[in-house]
């Protein structure tokens, strides 16, 4: 059942949005139609171009969904400030076309005509503004980030009022999944900040495939896994005080562990790894006891370098 708050709304839409719009369209139509070429230079070409520029972006979401797609980042906002600056342009020139054309035919009716034209501009485009500035924010709410998630290519978008990200498929740079298929409180990937601070590296160079952090609580528990490629073997000159491959048998334990939680580290041969053992205080590179039977709790963590994938692994594990 309608609300008296909906029936405004809608009254709203119909009254700010709608009539100008149409209103708008008539006008542009008429002036285009009976002012001579000379005389209407730029309306033809401003009213096409926005016109277009609606149904690509309006347009072009409809029909990307019927396929289960939709727009990337760029091409929503792209196309939402071309729109924008279109519908003023145009708007302005439809306004002092139909004033000419009210004139030249002589008829009082030039100053009403173009009060009232600047009127439905102005409407049309606060309200189109409002509304299609929610429209863009829930389809694109923020800068994406494209990265490797459990051996697939998918683009990551964090949504700022929920706090959350999601994961969509990648189908190229202007185009994505509709719906996500994965969410998480922490990005999935990130800059490697906190894996660089944790290992004293400078990863800069590293193509972040997975990142996920699922630490919060007053105690701060949870896990810290990323994987990061790095072309051309750029990382390997930095790890001057890491140990050869394989791991040793509490280290290999971990790595199971890891994996067993759906945090994959494979079990490489050629490369080289770093373990930390927080709770061992007499030397905390020596992971020869992270499952000592008298702990109660794991505040560890293990990198592991592949040589033959030049990707490097971490995971990080507080209890």
């Amino acid at each position: 059942m309608l609300t008296l708050r909906d029936i405004s709304q809608y009254l709203a839409l119909l009254l700010l949005l709608i009539v100008p719009l149409a209103a708008l369209t008539v006008l542009w139509a008429l002036a285009l139609k009976h002012l001579p070429a000379e005389r209407r230079r730029g309306l033809l070409p401003a009213g096409c171009a926005m016109f277009a520029a609606a149904a690509l972006l309006f347009g072009g979401e409809w029909i990307l969904e019927r396929f289960g797609l939709a727009w990337r980042f760029i091409p929503v906002w792209t196309l939402a400030l071309l729109l924008w600056c279109l519908g003023w342009a145009a708007g302005i020139i439809t306004a002092r076309y139909t004033a000419r054309w009210v004139r030249e035919r002589r008829s009082s009716w030039g100053d009403p005509a173009l009060g009232l034209t600047l009127f439905c501009l102005l409407a049309a485009m606060f309200m189109g503004t409002i509304l299609g500035g929610f429209w863009v924010l829930h389809k694109a709410p923020s800068m994406e980030q494209v990265g490797e998630y459990e051996g697939r290519t998918v683009v990551q978008a964090g949504i700022p009022w929920d706090g959350g990200y999601y994961l969509y498929e990648y189908h190229g740079p202007l185009i994505r999944g509709e719906g996500p298929f994965e969410w998480s409180e922490s990005p999935y990937m990130e800059n490697l900040k906190p894996v660089e601070r944790a290992l004293g590296l400078d990863l800069s160079a590293g193509e972040a495939r997975t990142y996920l952090d699922t630490h919060d609580g007053f105690l701060g528990d949870g896990v810290l896994y990323a994987a990061a490629a790095f072309p051309g073997g750029s990382l390997e000159k930095q790890l001057v005080d890491w140990k050869p491959l394989p791991l040793p048998p509490e280290a290999e334990r971990l790595r199971k562990m890891a994996e067993d939680g759906a945090y994959p580290i494979p079990p490489a041969t050629d490369g080289l790894y770093w373990v930390r053992d927080e709770q061992n205080k007499a030397d905390p590179s020596d992971g020869s006891h992270i499952f000592d039977s008298d702990r109660g709790s794991y505040n560890c963590a293990l990198a592991v370098y592949d040589r033959e994938s030049r990707t490097l692994y971490y995971y990080e594990l507080d209890t």
